[in-house]
């Protein structure tokens, strides 16, 4: 029983190590799990696979096509025609018109007489035939063949679009998990020192060694550090409420973040930003215009290829269960259609020119994306920038105020600092520390937008 115990036992830990790692993500863990998940990613799949379709539909329009009837019909009353006869009678009759004498009052009489009734159909027949086309020219297949597959070139940059959307989305979000759980640990820390102080302080204001209103001072900070992490946890657990939305968990199950913040806000890693080159080209907006613009182009040369004729073949093969007696009908039929256009009162050339006109439009709307791109860029670097080194000065000032609110906190203790000083070393800390995290998470999120519009970390998207 103790050996069957010990492996139950084993299982269940095992089981429970295994959802226990589910459920930690790295960043870059929460970013694929997101992609795989994420309903916008699904649709532009589904966009993928039906652009691919359509390649394979635009180009068996030029294969031979194949088609077959069987159709029954019934006659309820079949026409008929019959073929008079000419026959020679000795008796006169009306429809004589021609009279041999043969011998003195007697002759012999040329007359029609009416033939056997010949059916020109049957009252119940079943006809087959078969069909089959080839398209031997057509411009307007060419040009459909070469924009469908630009088509799919779209449907793939839209996705990848996707994947870089979803990557800033849920980067950002973990980014603002980690800094809000760094926040959360660093006030926890302060208010251990302070609750131990305080106990400190109960202990020398019980012995008459300070005033009760010293002991009262430390009472309200401690209560303004137990309010503020009250609602930085609230604030942490809505932060990553937040990340399991955007990445496709469900809302109650546990979460952790297994990167650390500290690896994540190398000094390094934002420095090297600051001598990174952009190139709009590489940008995935910029591409998918590019894409826009090819599609446009080939509106156009669908438009001028009306003008051209179309050339296709076919061969036709006929069948009748029953055939009538006379039956005209040819059973195999082959030949070549030649489609000229001729005159549409100027139609077409409307359409050609409306055609230019869109793609002179896109090619605008090209450029003053291009220019948005790189204004976009222009702005969030110098927010970089800004964020960088507000950064760095907001990490040495909490420092530097952690510093100046412990040694207050001694010579309060001594009865060298008043309650003044001590309030205002207190908050002083609160603001500088509320300041550098606030900076730490600007910066993460300019260096996040800079990922996108740098293209940094999109190979390692899982790209399906």
């Amino acid at each position: 029983m103790l050996v069957i115990l010990g492996f139950i036992n084993e299982g269940f830990s095992q089981e429970n190590a295994v959802k226990t790692v589910s459920n930690s993500f790295t960043l870059e863990e929460a970013v694929q799990y997101a992609i795989q998940n994420g309903y916008d990613v699904k649709s532009k799949n589904i966009d993928l696979e039906i652009a691919k379709k359509k390649i394979w539909e635009t180009t068996a329009i030029g294969l031979p096509q194949v088609s077959g009837s069987v159709a029954y019909q019934h006659t309820f009353d079949v026409p008929q025609m019959d073929f008079p006869a000419t026959v020679l009678t000795k008796t006169r009759t009306p429809s004589s018109y021609s009279v041999v004498p043969i011998a003195p009052g007697d002759s012999i009489y040329l007359s029609m007489v009416d033939g056997e009734k010949i059916p020109l159909g049957v009252a119940n027949n079943t006809t087959w035939d078969i069909t089959i086309s080839q398209l031997i020219f057509s411009g307007e297949y060419i040009v459909g063949l070469r924009a469908s597959k630009v088509f799919r070139e779209m449907s793939e940059q839209n996705l990848t679009k996707s994947y870089a959307d979803i990557r800033e989305s849920v980067s950002s979000s973990y980014y603002l998990a980690l800094v809000m759980d760094e926040n959360l640990k660093n006030l926890k820390e302060t208010q251990q020192v302070t609750n131990a102080n305080l106990k400190d302080l109960i202990a020398l204001g019980d012995q008459g060694l300070i005033e009760e209103t010293g002991v009262d001072q430390v009472r309200i900070i401690k209560s303004n550090i137990d309010n503020a992490v009250s609602s930085l946890e609230r604030a942490v657990i809505i932060s990553k409420n937040l990340l399991k939305f955007q990445m496709g968990l469900p809302i109650e199950s546990e979460f952790n973040l297994t990167d650390k913040l500290d690896l994540l806000t190398n000094i390094a890693v934002f420095a090297s930003y600051l001598t990174d080159q952009f190139d709009v080209t590489k940008t995935i907006d910029y591409q998918i215009l590019e894409t826009g613009v090819k599609l446009q182009k080939l509106s156009y040369d669908r438009e001028k290829s009306t003008y051209l004729p179309s050339v296709a073949g076919f061969y036709r093969h006929y069948e009748q269960l029953k055939e009538a007696s006379f039956n005209f009908q040819p059973k195999n039929v082959a030949g070549i259609n030649i489609s000229v256009p001729i005159l549409s009162s100027g139609m077409r050339n409307m359409k050609v020119q409306q055609a230019k006109l869109n793609l002179e439009k896109m090619k605008i709307t090209q450029q003053q994306a291009t220019d948005g791109l790189n204004l976009q860029y222009q702005t969030i670097f110098n927010d970089f920038q800004t964020n960088y080194a507000s950064f760095i000065t907001n990490k040495q000032n909490m420092q530097l105020a952690k510093k100046i609110f412990d040694q207050t906190m001694i010579k309060y203790k001594e009865g060298v600092a008043s309650a003044m000083d001590l309030n205002t070393s207190e908050n002083q800390y609160l603001t500088t520390q509320r300041d550098y995290f606030t900076s730490l998470n600007n910066l993460l999120t300019a260096k996040v937008k800079l990922d996108k519009l740098l293209s940094k970390n999109l190979q390692s998207t899982n790209l399906k």
